[in-house]
């Protein structure tokens, strides 16, 4: 079973190359709380995200790791276009 720091250690590098790369998140707290954003900055203890989409959208925040349950690359929702 994975430890909590195990966990912390293994988001915080998966921001920092979303960050390094420039690629888009979906992130999912603990209290079901979701961010469709960009990552600003990784620190140890927090991360700093703007929201680029929901009703967060335009806001900036900053996120305790310790709240961080999920952390994805966001995916476009895409129409199929029946021909």
């Amino acid at each position: 079973m994975e430890t909590v720091n195990n966990k912390l250690e293994r988001l915080r590098a998966k921001a920092e190359l979303f960050l390094k790369e420039d690629i888009k998140v979906f992130l999912k707290t603990y209290d079901n709380d979701y961010y469709f954003c960009n990552i600003l900055l990784v620190d140890e203890d927090y991360i700093t995200i703007y929201n680029f989409r929901g009703k967060r959208k335009g806001e900036k925040n900053r996120l305790l790791w310790l709240d961080v349950d999920e952390l994805e690359e966001y995916k476009e929702e895409t129409e199929e276009v029946n021909n």
